[in-house]
């Protein structure tokens, strides 16, 4: 019997949950190499401005050379944190500490500074690094439950205490670094708060979204099944019909047997008979044509980027673990040309997503790559799907979806049938794959607009 996996400490459970809320991608395009180069020597002139010119120097009296020599960490921490993220497309966890990491020494240059000016050019010190704890705490979703940031920030501020030249310096850090610690928690917490608000307010939006998203669905699922019906029983009034005019030719037929008077109106009456008959044939056919018509036949045009950008919301609600990342080709955008229009591409695209996300059961994806194109050589939209989740068995992938294979514990197989029904339906494809990294890819191909 094998015994449960033994469960993260709650420190690294916390530093994963903190590091989940904060915006890759918003640091990743601020800290390229060349904007941290520019702060690098900004601040750099700012130190010469400070300690140099006339006036400013005997304001703020910093000695130079300590004061660089507190720069220098700072400075060569930010720059190669840079160079090693120039190229990468996310940050891992040792990433995220060393970006704690980099915080920490900013903090320590500004806590420095405070140290070694004189009061007035240390109070002016105090309020900067004041402002900078406030605002990385807001950036960066510093709270009491996640304070990683607070245990850098305290660190600096006690490294940087020695340097304080006299009592007024003491009293002055005795001040400010408590209020940068709670500023930096404060304003982590409120904007906490106002992510979870905004999240329930976008998940409630969602919700009833994909209330009015269901009924629609449920209409459009009735609307069908009465077309169909209709359209069974204008079949049967067909075939009525056409015996019913037979009849009539074979009544009028008998009916040359009789006298003159009787058979003139039996010929008349015949005649009205074939009249209305042929009326009612006329109308089984245009309710016919106008029932196809209704029903979806004719197929739509689709604008792909709108579709995946739905599925990609809704589905981050339900799976807010799973990076989700699309990538459309540049404008114009391709517009896809299917039968049930973009209703039944979401649901096509949504199942396959959320079968990425839920894995086998046991194991999903942590992320999940959309990408859409137009194939170069077909003139075809390609969408594709990949995960980094356990992907196909390989005996299951050349094996037909008819046969409803499913290896989740509560699954049926109809997911993916159904998705390839509905793609076949508008001439479209669905092939499967693994990864050359692991997990699953799907390739979906589909017919094109043009224009």
């Amino acid at each position: 019997m094998k015994s449960p996996p033994a469960s993260a400490p709650r420190g690294v459970t916390a530093f994963r949950r903190w590091v989940h809320a904060q915006d890759a991608s918003r640091l990743l395009a601020s800290e390229r190499v060349g904007p941290c180069l520019g702060f690098v020597l900004r601040s750099t002139a700012l130190l010469g401005v400070v300690t140099c010119v006339p006036r400013v120097s005997d304001f703020f009296a910093v000695p130079l050379v300590p004061a660089l020599a507190c720069f220098a960490p700072c400075a060569v921490n930010t720059l190669a944190f840079a160079a090693v993220h120039s190229r990468r497309e996310r940050v891992a966890l040792w990433g995220w500490l060393w970006r704690a990491q980099s915080l920490a020494l900013l903090h320590f240059f500004l806590a420095s500074l405070m140290a070694l000016a004189a009061i007035p050019g240390a109070i002016v010190f105090g309020v900067l690094l004041l402002c900078t704890t406030a605002v990385h705490g807001r950036r960066h979703r510093v709270t009491w439950r996640e304070p990683f940031l607070v245990v850098g920030t305290l660190a600096a501020v006690l490294c940087a205490a020695p340097l304080a030249a006299s009592t007024g310096h003491a009293v002055l850090f005795v001040v400010v670094g408590p209020a940068a610690l709670l500023a930096e928690l404060y304003l982590g917490t409120l904007a906490t708060r106002y992510d979870r608000a905004r999240a329930d307010a976008d998940r409630l939006r969602a919700a009833v979204h994909a209330q009015l998203l269901e009924q629609q669905e449920r209409d459009v699922g009735r609307l069908t099944q009465a077309m169909a019906e209709i359209l069974g029983h204008h079949q049967e009034m067909d075939q009525a019909l056409h015996h019913a005019g037979t009849a009539a030719d074979m009544m009028k037929a008998f009916g040359t047997q009789r006298g003159l008077v009787a058979r003139t109106g039996f010929e008349d009456q015949a005649r009205q008979l074939q009249d209305s008959l042929r009326q009612l044939q006329e109308m089984v056919k245009e309710v016919r044509a106008k029932s196809r018509r209704f029903a979806g036949a004719e197929p739509e045009a689709v604008d792909l980027g709108l579709v995946l950008d739905s599925v990609q919301a809704h589905v981050s609600l339900r799976f807010p673990d799973v990076a989700i990342h699309i990538h459309v080709e540049p404008p114009p955008r391709p517009r896809a040309l299917l039968r049930g229009g973009p209703l039944m591409l979401r649901r096509v695209v949504e199942n396959l997503v959320v079968n990425a996300c839920e894995g086998n059961g046991e194991q999903g994806a942590s992320r999940v790559y959309i990408r859409a194109r137009t194939e170069p050589l077909s003139g075809r939209l390609e969408v594709e799907i990949e995960d980094d989740g356990p992907g196909f068995p390989p005996e299951r992938l050349l094996a037909p979806a008819e046969e409803l294979y499913t290896t989740k514990p509560q699954g049926t197989g109809l997911g993916l049938y159904t998705s390839e029904c509905l793609l076949r339906a508008s001439g479209g494809l669905l092939h499967r794959h693994n990864g050359p990294g692991g997990g699953a890819l799907l390739r979906i191909l589909l017919p094109r607009e043009y224009q």
